[in-house]
C-alpha cells in the first residue's frame, strides 16, 4: 500500500512519460498540487530545471514573458547559490530518507557532485565558492552576479583540466546550506550502490578537509585600512578560518574597517567562523584590551561542522587517525579558541536580534538554525546534547521563533526534541499548507487594511506587531521565505520574478523525514508509463 517515486510527473524519455499511478488499482491519477502537499513538492522539483536550476545552481528567475514564464531573462541571486543549492540538496536527501525514491537518489548524487565542484574549484582547501560554471558554457540569459570585472568573480580558473568561472568572496551563510546538504546526502546515500559510495567518499573528504582547515592555527599577513586609510599591521594569528590566497592582495588578507558602521566593513582573502571575534580584534592597533565579542551563531556553526566531520568518518578505517584528531580538538583542545565546551558556553548567550531595524536581521536566524539542526541531531554526548537541545535550541532559539509561523524552524525544533508538543507540528503543517504551488511569483501584497493584521509594531508602520506574524498564504514572497521576516504587510511585487521554492521543499521533506507530516496518498507514486 506504499510506493516510491521513480521520476517526476511530466518528465519524458523515449517512448515513456512519468505519471502518477495508484499501485493498488494500476490507474493513472491526476496530480493535485493545489491540495496535496506531496504533489506540490513534486511540482516544485519538476519546475526546478525549467528556471531556478537552469544554470546548475539555485537562483531566482526573472522572465521576459510574465504569465507564460517560458523565456528566462536573468537568473538573480547567483551570488547566494551555494546556500540554496545546498539546501535543495538537503531537501532531496530528506526525500530519499523518507521515501526511498529512486529519482531522489539520482538527484542527490548529481547535487552532491555540484557541491563537490564548488568546494574544490578554487583550489584552496576548505574554500567554498558561491557559484561556478565551466567557462565555455554559455546561456541565453544573464547570470546576474557573474561579472568577470567584479572583484569577487574569478574567470578562466584552471581546475581538473577545464576552465571555470566562479563567484568567490564567500560568507558564513553560504557554508550553512552547503554543509547541511552534504551531511544529509552522506546519510541518505548510506548502504546504496557503488555510485552512492563514490559520492559519499567525495563528501567525506570535502567535509573533513574543511574542519581540518578550521583546526589550524596560522600567522596571516594583513592589510588593514580604517575609513580608507592604511594602517601598518603585523601578521595576525588566526584559527577557525579558511584562507583564499587568490583573493589576497600582495599576499595579504584585507581588513577594510568603517568605524561606526561595522556592517559596511569587509574581509577579503579569508572566511572566519570565530566564536569570539575579539581573538582578531585584540591584535589590531590600540584594541588589545577589547572585551569579548561573542558570536553565538558562529559557535553553533563551528560545533556543527565538527559533528558533521565526526559523523562522516565514523566507522571508516582509512580516516581513523584524522577522526581521532578531530574528536580530540572538539572535546579537549586547550589552546586559544578553546573547544566545544567553550563554544557551547558562548552559544548559550544567543539573543534574538531580528526585531530591531524592523526585522532587517531576521535572515541571521536561518543561518543559525541550519547548523543547529546538524548539531542537535548528531551530538552524541548526553550532557552536551542536553545543553544543545534543551538549553540553547529549546531555551533560547525556539522561544524567539515560536510565534513567527515558520514551519522550517518548527520542524527543526520538533524533529530533534522528543518532548516537543504535538501542537507545534500541527500548526506548522497548517501554515505550510498555505504555501502556493509553482510558479511562485513575487506578487504584490498590501495587507495594511486587513483586520487580521490590525496591530502595528512600534516604529515599523508597515509591519504587523511582532507578537504576531503574517500567515504563510498572505506573506510577501521571497527567495527563501523562512529567512525573511514574517511581519511585512506591503510590497510592490514584480510579476516577472519567480522564486525557486527550495523553502517549501526543505520544510516539507524535513517534516516528512521526522514523521511530522503524512503523505496524503502513500499508495500513489510517480512511475514511467
Amino acid at each position: 500500500a506504499r510506493c516510491s517515486d521513480e521520476c517526476i510527473p511530466g518528465e519524458t524519455q523515449p517512448g515513456k512519460t512519468c505519471k502518477l499511478v495508484d499501485v493498488k488499482t494500476g490507474a493513472e491519477v491526476a496530480a493535485q498540487a493545489a491540495t496535496s502537499l506531496h504533489d506540490r513538492a513534486r511540482a516544485y522539483v519538476g519546475f526546478m530545471p525549467r528556471g531556478p536550476l537552469a544554470a546548475g545552481g539555485i537562483a531566482s528567475v526573472r522572465y521576459s514573458d510574465p504569465g507564460a514564464f517560458t523565456k528566462i531573462e536573468v537568473l538573480d541571486g547567483i551570488g547566494d547559490s551555494a546556500i540554496w543549492t545546498g539546501t535543495y540538496l538537503a531537501a532531496e536527501a530528506l526525500r530519499l530518507q523518507a521515501t526511498g525514491a529512486s529519482d531522489a537518489r539520482a538527484r542527490v548524487r548529481s547535487l552532491a557532485s555540484t557541491m563537490h565542484l564548488w568546494m574544490n574549484v578554487a583550489g584552496e582547501p576548505g574554500m567554498l565558492v558561491r557559484y561556478a560554471k565551466e567557462s565555455s558554457v554559455t546561456y541565453p540569459f544573464v547570470l546576474g552576479d557573474l561579472d568577470c570585472a567584479n572583484e569577487r568573480v574569478h574567470c578562466g580558473v584552471d581546475h581538473a583540466g577545464k576552465k571555470y568561472d566562479f563567484v568567490g568572496h564567500i560568507s558564513r551563510d553560504q557554508y550553512q546550506g552547503a554543509v547541511l546538504g552534504m551531511a544529509l546526502a552522506y546519510d541518505a546515500l548510506a548502504g546504496g550502490t557503488p555510485e552512492d559510495d563514490a559520492a559519499r567518499a567525495l563528501l567525506r573528504e570535502d567535509l573533513v578537509v574543511l574542519v581540518e582547515e578550521l583546526m589550524k592555527e596560522r600567522s596571516v599577513p594583513v592589510s588593514l585600512t580604517v575609513n580608507g586609510v592604511p594602517v601598518p599591521m603585523s601578521p595576525l594569528t588566526m584559527r577557525f578560518v579558511v584562507v583564499s590566497p587568490r583573493e589576497m592582495k600582495g599576499g595579504k588578507v584585507s581588513l577594510r574597517v568603517v568605524s561606526g558602521k561595522l556592517d559596511d566593513s569587509e574581509m577579503y582573502g579569508f572566511q572566519e567562523f570565530m566564536p569570539d571575534l575579539a581573538d582578531i580584534v585584540r591584535q589590531l592597533p590600540g584594541l588589545g584590551a577589547s572585551p569579548p565579542i561573542h558570536r553565538e551563531s558562529s559557535a553553533i556553526m563551528l560545533a556543527s561542522f565538527f559533528q558533521v566531520a565526526l559523523r562522516v568518518t565514523d566507522g571508516v578505517p582509512a580516516y581513523a587517525a584524522r577522526r581521532d584528531a578531530i574528536r580530540a580538538y572538539y572535546t579537549s583542545h586547550a589552546g586559544p579558541g578553546g573547544n566545544v565546551k567553550d563554544w557551547l558556553e558562548i552559544a548559550k548567550g544567543w539573543q534574538d536580534g531580528s526585531g530591531p531595524k524592523c526585522g532587517a536581521a531576521y535572515y541571521g536566524n536561518n543561518i543559525t538554525m541550519q547548523p543547529m539542526y546538524d548539531l542537535a541531531r548528531l551530538e552524541d554526548d548526553p550532557g552536551r546534547k542536553k545543553v544543545v537541545v534543551d538549553e540553547i535550541l529549546g531555551g533560547k532559539l525556539w522561544p524567539a521563533f515560536e510565534k513567527t509561523k515558520n514551519p522550517f524552524f518548527s520542524f527543526i525544533y520538533a524533529g530533534v526534541t522528543p518532548t516537543a508538543a504535538p501542537a507545534i507540528a500541527a500548526s506548522a503543517r497548517a501554515q505550510l499548507a498555505q504555501f502556493p504551488p509553482p510558479p511562485r511569483v513575487q506578487k504584490a501584497v498590501d495587507l495594511r487594511a486587513d483586520p487580521r493584521y490590525a496591530a502595528r509594531e512600534t516604529g515599523c508602520t508597515d509591519q504587523v506587531a511582532h507578537s504576531d506574524a503574517v500567515d504563510v498564504g498572505d506573506r510577501i514572497p521571497g527567495d527563501f521565505m523562512w529567512q525573511r521576516h514574517p511581519w511585512g504587510l506591503v510590497d510592490a511585487g514584480d510579476p516577472r520574478l519567480v522564486q525557486p521554492g527550495v523553502d517549501y521543499l526543505a520544510a516539507y521533506w524535513l517534516g516528512r523525514a521526522h514523521h511530522l507530516v503524512d503523505d496524503e496518498a502513500p499508495a500513489v507514486c510517480a512511475a514511467w508509463r
